[in-house]
């Protein structure tokens, strides 16, 4: 006993500065919350009932995102980190990518590239080439939550726990594309498709797995319908025939010029079930409540419960193999997930007893995070950054 509570002591005195990041960036959000309060905050949790106000950045959100950028761009090691610097390191200049261009490009990932080659041409500091996307991200997460979760503060806690976070400090072309994404969602929210389209253009210029999120238009209607029915119906079956249906398509994608590499589509490794769990809470929770969570719900919430199911429907695939796939895939859509959630709660349940359920919940979750993090991935034998001051000090030499 005393080995185990000195190992998982260890655990947690490594991890120190991540847990500090969580629960500061939790506390941030409920204090921004509570003094500067958006319109569905004030519109007891029902999104679209009054026309909307315009999101504004107070300034505890922009602690936030100044603290979650940071956490993200002065890293100097953690999952693909090193191979980003090579790659950031050898970038070609300007003309010589430009006059490389074909019209095939577009699957290679051009504006990435693009963006690398343009910050290299004006310094050879990588954390200035990671600074760009981590802004982008975390500035269009939190103000998302903000404008659009029933509880800024729980759903902050939520991005956190199912990775979303650490998906976008691992990978610097998806953070790039979730970020566009995550701007490019209130606009299919409005129904403003043109505007949602062409972000989703750029997102696929940056990553193009992105393109998945094309289909979030036709996910309009009420959760669990035939349309929910039929998607888990066609998940189940790439399930059970996932070599024969995963290899057509792989063909298919590889005629228009998108590649997916065999050996990552099949690794032989699957998903952990308890993820698949996590990220399936919502969904379950819209099926066994769904007369009185949608008996008067909006398109706009409707919408956003249908692109959290279709992210747990991604990931499911991932039970058979290639978990690393469909684990990022998955990642376009569970943003969605950060704001139903809060919303269920608060629908479900007293505003009393929305609070205990929240805390529960929010327990729960801390301890899948530190699962994931601390005991599955040890997160912080991987991770290593320089401090800030250390950073302005590099641009001064």
């Amino acid at each position: 006993m005393k080995e185990l509570i000195s190992l998982y002591g260890g655990t947690v005195l490594l991890m120190k500065e991540l847990i500090l990041l969580y629960v500061g960036t939790v506390l941030l959000m409920y204090l921004s919350q509570v003094y500067a309060p958006s319109t569905v905050q004030r519109n007891d949790g029902r999104l679209y009932r009054d026309p909307p106000a315009r999101c504004r950045t107070d300034v505890f959100m922009l602690i936030v995102i100044g603290w979650m950028a940071g956490f993200m761009f002065l890293r100097t090691s953690y999952n693909d980190t090193h191979n980003y610097i090579l790659n950031f390191q050898r970038a070609k200049t300007i003309p010589e990518y430009l006059s490389s261009l074909t019209w095939g490009s577009w699957t290679d990932n051009p504006l990435s590239s693009l963006y690398t080659s343009v910050i290299r041409s004006f310094t050879d500091n990588y954390h200035v080439y990671f600074l760009f996307p981590a802004l982008l991200n975390c500035c269009a997460v939190v103000r998302l939550c903000k404008r659009y979760s029933v509880n800024p503060a729980f759903s902050m806690a939520i991005f956190f726990s199912i990775g979303t976070y650490l998906l976008c400090t691992a990978a610097l072309k998806q953070c790039c594309a979730i970020g566009v994404l995550m701007l490019a969602l209130p606009y299919a929210v409005d129904k403003k498709y043109g505007r949602f389209y062409a972000l989703v253009a750029v997102a696929v210029l940056l990553h193009t797995y992105a393109l998945m999120f094309a289909i979030v238009p036709f996910l309009n209607g009420k959760p669990w319908s035939r349309k929910t029915w039929v998607g888990l119906a066609v998940v189940l079956f790439c399930m059970l025939t996932y070599n024969s249906t995963l290899g057509v398509i792989m063909e298919h994608l590889g005629s228009i010029g998108i590649d997916i590499s065999e050996g990552e589509l099949f690794d032989g490794h699957g998903i952990n079930p308890l993820r698949v769990v996590v990220y399936w809470t919502p969904a379950a929770i819209a099926l066994i409540f769904r007369d009185r969570l949608f008996r008067d719900s909006t398109p706009a919430e409707d919408l956003l419960v249908n692109i959290s199911i279709a992210s747990g429907f991604i990931l499911t695939i991932g039970l058979a193999q290639a978990a690393n796939l469909f684990a990022r895939m998955a990642a376009y859509f569970e943003v969605a997930t950060v704001i139903v959630l809060p919303w269920m709660v608060r629908k479900l349940f007293t505003r009393k007893s929305a609070q205990f359920v929240t805390i529960c919940a929010s327990v729960l979750y801390f301890g899948y995070f530190f699962y994931e993090n601390a005991i599955n991935t040890q997160f912080e034998y991987n991770y290593g950054a320089i401090t800030l001051w250390e950073f302005i000090g590099q641009l001064f030499v």
